[in-house]
């Protein structure tokens, strides 16, 4: 029953961005997004991955995070929790000091990059066999989202996509042995 926590957990969190948008057409609650080098745009850190500027855009997060975060949950076990909450500190601190100015930043495809960073770099950091194959499968079945780093559309904040990709590149460097295995420990 404990094994089935992290995704249980995902699966909350992604309700939780459902629940925040349906709110969202009574409380403006995207000011309470990554609004950049300002204090009060620090709190987005943590409410960002939860706001939705639109329907599509909550549904293109949900089957993202859905595909990759239950393969990243049910491999990472446990550990997810830490690197999650790893990525999205970093990765919203990032988006914070690099993002355009007069902006607000929301969504949860910082969070989302940062999966992808730490999948396909963990096998690059870590040099173990079962990591790379996992790093491997990852880049075949989402390499093509690397275009989302790019900046391509106005409207699309690549500075947070950029950022949890750094994030996530960077929770797989200074991963230890023990939460970089790409096995089910727990």
């Amino acid at each position: 029953m404990k094994t089935h926590m992290p995704t249980k957990a995902l699966l909350l969190a992604i309700a939780t961005m459902w629940i925040v948008y349906g709110l969202q057409y009574f409380i403006p609650l995207e000011q309470f997004g990554i609004v950049p080098r300002t204090f009060s745009g620090l709190i987005g850190i943590f409410a960002a991955p939860f706001l939705h500027a639109n329907l599509l855009h909550l549904i293109a997060n949900t089957i993202s995070l859905l595909l990759i975060g239950l393969v990243f949950f049910t491999v990472q076990g446990r550990k997810s929790f830490v690197i999650s909450a790893e990525i999205i500190v970093i990765g919203g601190l990032l988006t914070w000091l690099i993002a355009r100015p007069d902006s607000i930043h929301i969504g949860a495809s910082g969070y989302i990059y940062g999966l992808l960073g730490y999948a396909l770099f963990i096998g690059v950091f870590q040099r173990k066999l079962s990591n790379i194959l996992f790093s491997s499968a990852f880049f075949f079945l989402y390499g093509g989202a690397l275009w989302g780093l790019l900046p391509i559309n106005p409207f699309v904040s690549w500075e947070g996509h950029v950022s949890g990709f750094v994030a996530g590149a960077l929770c797989a460097k200074f991963a230890g042995p023990e939460r970089a295995t790409a096995s089910r420990s727990d």
